[in-house]
């Protein structure tokens, strides 16, 4: 039984995050362990051992499965949680090319139409049929065999032989036969009950086309009746009765997808006692859902623990990602939801980001962290694997727990608590199932503009609601008592969205749901077909619930008609606060009632007031600490909230309650007294450098000769390997980087020179050769240091690496089929790579032309850069342009404080913008006043400071964004980073980019590292 004091004191290990083990390089024993050992001390409960690029043992072989022996020991006696990822690389679905591999029945295939005159016909038996226009144009004929003379239209398949017919059972089975039988085989007896279960990743029919297989005219006639070659026509062309043949032909892909992979995986990891877990791609909009997935909700219901994905560092305008897994865990009893995020946030992602975009998710019914990803390893590709690797490489490692305590406590309450929300809102993915034309989906998008409107409405005014899948509703939705029933959750409001269509078994329960009293709500243009076909009476009931005003104020009222909000928020002086980024979910716990309010955003918002519906004793849990304080009895709360703050507001019953009235009493906040006198006291902005972990410089250019051929001029390393590559066979390579030195080397210090397998390589400084002896690791276990500091002279160094570089025609057909779909780019192996090379050590790094800011913090200059003496004192602000450009790591900075506090009554420390740094830790007189990871950056400081002279410390923690980039892109810094962001042409990650942008700029780009602002010293006097 849940002890919640204890508990949220030191959260178990079900509640602990559990993010994604990139297995990406050759597996050892000691290191797998360590790392694992790593994860513990962190406060991380458990792990995917998920196979990806870079990975050197051999999948699913003898030392693989070895690997995954190591962890599942190591991780019990830890007391951790080990899981299953179900495929090398992602899509999983194609079991490392095994499934495609047996054959075309297996492989995925999308229709093609082409009119007439035809062109390069395709090989004849891949068409599906031959189709004559009617006279009027409106409809085709599907020809007998013998009338293909005749035909103005061919519909045919194309195949993609990478990867798996998702909507075969067959070809399915055959992927869970190659990994989840193989996974169950070895481990199932001996560890099977102690394995948590398998996380399945993006699994797919299409993306942007129209899926077909052998077993689809089967299924469709058994569930639609007549022939689906018949229908194929009008799923590309607006043809008499599209409408009902798209429903028909999308509801048939949507169900053969969900019951062949979700269904037969959910049910397998069942019988096992395991979980199912994961999530699907392109579940952000309508249009990409329809030709990607059909319905994400319908798959989630056969998880047993449903997910969703989250890339990039920000959050959303709506909350469609969150809430279609958590609606369908509360109508389903499912305890948990999980969300893999915070892939390409980028090197720089702060703890303050983490925690934004992770509560922005939690309080649309997260409650479950999986981190996008902890690396193996950095070497070659993989620093570039949409960064970051959150794991022992980063500076701040050490803070980490805190961040892990925080979101388990998190995780815990929202696990075990149950939701309230009593409004129902349609998801209307079977209206984009009849607009979908083809690959065109522009019709689709006014009615997913109109959708993610109305959520974004009622989460403004605080209406907790859920969305309803129809395919879920077909199967678990009743009405009884004037309430609508999906599973477990009953709503007092459904909301119609602007709609085509509904499915026949919701058109029933609306009827049902009006006919006992429940609030109907619908919004032009409502629905007039029911199953995609024309429904004069079911249009004519929709039309009497038509809400006749498009704003939130009109749907506001309509819905607390009949469902009040739980709470209400609103400004200083009473004024209305309506914002995406506030939000909030409501549970019932042990018979108390949790009110979670969560700032996603960056406003500070000084005093607001919130209005709790119910009236009871109210306590402030504290996620930092597992604290549980008592506030003031009363339903109302005056409390400030800052950029990314949360509250978590626990309310239990009086045992006689008083009737509630409008002047109920409200919490204050505590604020000085009337005669109380504060004196800010700003520090000095000089500061003394008490300790810098070793500075660095990213050597990312050099000249290229080839068989002893003429030297190029300087070039990015980042373009060499492809130049060598084309060679499509082994040439010999020499590299010469160069360096300048204004110090005196004569004077003993630290100097290292950093790179990747030394041992393969010849290697040469100022004409002497370095022995590629390495003398440990640095940030990477692949970043090797070699001291050089007795090579290394004033002036310029130059620095020769000579190797043989292996191209083979066999990696040519590898990065092709990498180019040919994505399973095969997502699980690419080069054996050699080329790449930047680093200085380590104790000096200060000078750019010759000087800085410029940039936006979302960057940091420009052109170089070239020299290595100086390192700085010893330093000025609040940014400390790329003071000597650390490349730096990433910790540092402390120390200043004298001469104070009078023999009449404080109370002293505070508050940093007037939030440091630019990962970490920022306070010391006064040696002892550690606070760690802050995010706002507010204020402390109490009254037992640190005595009157006389005080010393004042702080200690700041980067990241790896400054030594490993992208330095070059054209935007300078970037929230949303891939492989691509390093090169010079834009991947997906800068689709907002034209195809023909030269991304990668000469110029070097940075983010900012200090202290923003001057901190201040807040002396209370009486």
């Amino acid at each position: 039984m849940m002890n919640l004091r204890d508990d949220l004191k030191n959260p178990p290990n079900a509640y602990r995050s559990v993010p994604l083990w990139s297995w990406n390089d050759r597996l050892e024993k000691e290191e797998l362990e360590r790392q694992i050992e790593e994860m513990h001390r962190a406060g991380i409960g458990g792990f995917f051992m998920h196979a990806r690029g870079g990975l050197q043992t051999p999948y699913m072989g003898e030392e693989w499965m070895e690997a995954i022996r190591i962890s599942i020991e190591r991780s019990r006696e830890l007391g951790m949680n080990a899981w299953f990822y179900d495929e090398n690389g992602w899509p999983s679905g194609f079991a490392d090319g095994k499934v495609p591999a047996k054959g075309l029945a297996y492989q995925q295939k999308q229709l093609l139409c082409e009119q007439a005159p035809f062109q390069d016909a395709p090989e004849l038996e891949r068409t599906i049929g031959w189709y004559a226009a009617a006279a009027d144009g409106q409809s085709y004929r599907l020809l007998l065999p013998g009338e293909e003379a005749g035909a103005s239209l061919r519909i045919s398949y194309e195949v993609n032989s990478y990867y798996t017919d998702t909507l075969s059972p067959m070809a399915v089975k055959e992927f869970i036969d190659t990994t989840y039988e193989r996974y169950w085989e070895q481990f199932g007896e001996a560890s099977g009950a102690e394995l948590s279960g398998v996380f399945t990743d993006e699994p797919q029919f299409g993306r942007g086309g129209l899926p077909w297989s052998f077993e689809l005219g089967e299924m469709f006639t058994s569930r639609h009746g007549g022939d689906v070659r018949a229908v194929l026509p009008a799923l590309f062309l607006d043809t008499e009765g599209c409408s009902e043949a798209r429903y028909a032909y999308w509801e048939t892909v949507t169900f053969m997808f969900t019951q062949a992979y979700a269904k037969q995986i959910g049910d397998w990891c069942a019988g096992k006692g395991w979980s199912a877990t994961g999530h699907v791609v392109d579940e952000q909009e309508l249009m990409n859902q329809v030709t990607s997935i059909g319905d994400p909700m319908a798959f989630y219901e056969h998880l047993q623990i449903p997910g969703c994905d989250w890339l990039g560092r920000f959050v959303g305008s709506d909350a469609l990602v969150p809430k279609q897994v958590s609606s369908v865990a509360r109508q389903l009893g499912k305890k948990r939801t999980i969300t893999e995020s915070f892939g390409c946030s980028g090197w720089n992602v702060s703890f303050a980001d983490l925690k934004r975009i992770g509560e922005w998710q939690f309080v649309h019914g997260i409650n479950l962290m999986c981190q996008h990803l902890q690396g193996y390893s950095l070497r070659g590709l993989r620093k570039r694997d949409y960064p970051p690797s959150l794991f022992y490489q980063q500076p701040w490692w050490s803070d980490y727990k805190a961040f892990n305590d925080y979101f388990a406590r998190l995780s815990l309450l929202l696990s075990e608590g149950s939701a309230q929300a009593e409004v129902l809102l349609l998801h209307p993915v079977r209206t984009a199932w009849t607009l979908q034309r083809g690959r065109d989906h522009s019709a689709v998008v006014p009615y997913h503009e109109a959708f993610a409107q109305l959520t974004r409405w009622l989460c403004q005014s605080l209406i907790e609601h859920d969305y309803g899948s129809e395919g879920i509703i077909a199967g678990h939705g009743r009405v009884s008592g004037g309430r609508f029933i999906v599973g477990e959750a009953a709503y007092r409001v459904v909301i119609v969205p602007p709609s085509v269509t509904v499915d026949r078994q919701t058109a029933q329960l609306l009827r049902e749901f009006v006919a006992q009293g429940g609030k109907l709500i619908a919004l032009d243009p409502c629905p007039a077909r029911v199953d995609g076909k024309e429904d004069v009476e079911f249009a004519r009931f929709m039309q009497a619930a038509v809400l006749t005003e498009w704003s939130r104020e009109a749907l506001c009222r309509a819905v607390s008609a009949a469902s009040k909000p739980f709470i209400r928020i609103s400004g200083e002086v009473g004024e209305s606060v309506a914002a995406d980024t506030i939000n909030v979910r409501t549970l019932e716990l042990a018979g108390s009632t949790l009110h979670y309010v969560v700032n996603s955003g960056t406003e500070f918002y000084p005093l607001l007031n919130i209005q709790l519906a119910r009236e009871g004793t109210v306590s402030l849990i504290d996620l930092e600490t597992g604290d549980i304080r008592p506030l003031e009895l009363g339903v109302r709360l005056r409390l400030p909230l800052h950029p990314g703050q949360s509250y978590m507001l626990k309310l239990d019953p009086l045992p006689n309650p008083p009737l509630l009235t409008g002047d109920a009493k409200a919490t204050e906040p505590v604020v000085p007294g009337e005669n109380v006198e504060t004196m800010a006291v700003k520090l000095a902005t000089d500061w003394e450098m008490v300790h810098s972990d070793l500075n660095s410089l990213t050597l990312d250019n050099a000249r290229l000769r080839v068989d002893g051929g003429e030297w190029s001029q300087p070039q990015a390393v980042i373009f060499i390997q492809e130049e060598l590559l084309a060679y499509g066979r082994p040439v010999a390579v020499e590299l010469e980087f160069e360096f300048h030195i204004d110090f005196d080397t004569a004077r003993q210090r630290e100097l290292f020179l950093v790179l990747e397998r030394p041992e393969e390589l010849e290697i040469e400084l100022n004409g002497v050769k370095v022995e590629a002896v390495s003398g440990g690791w640095w940030r990477d276990i692949s970043f090797k240091t070699l001291d050089i500091s007795r090579l290394a002279v004033s002036g310029r160094n130059t620095l020769v690496l000579r190797m043989e570089f292996l191209g083979s025609q066999e990696i040519s057909e590898r990065l092709a089929r990498a180019k040919a779909f994505e399973a095969e780019g997502n699980k690419l192996t080069i054996d050699q790579e080329l790449e930047s090379i680093y200085l380590l050590g104790d000096f200060g790094v000078h750019s010759s032309s000087g800085y410029t800011d940039g936006e979302r913090r960057a940091v420009f200059t052109d170089g070239p850069f020299r290595l100086t003496e390192p700085p010893r004192q330093v000025q609040t602000g940014d400390l790329t342009r003071q000597g650390f450009p490349f730096f990433s790591g910790n540092m402390r900075l120390r200043q004298s404080l001469t104070v009078d506090a023999t009449q404080a009554t109370a002293v505070k420390c508050s940093f007037q913008a939030p440091p630019d740094a990962i970490v920022t830790k306070l010391f006064i007189n040696g002892a550690e006043v606070r760690t802050f990871l995010w706002e507010p950056y204020h402390a109490e400081v009254s037992s640190f400071l005595h009157s006389g002279c005080n010393v004042i410390e702080v200690e700041l923690t980067s990241s790896c964004r400054n030594l490993l980039g992208p330095h070059h892109h054209i935007k300078g810094e970037v929230y949303k980073v891939g492989p691509d962001s390093y090169k010079d042409k834009p991947g997906w990650t800068d689709k907002d980019l034209d195809k023909d942008t030269h991304v990668y700029q000469a110029r070097y780009a940075f983010v900012k590292f200090g202290l923003a602002a001057t901190p201040l010293i807040h002396v209370e006097q009486a």
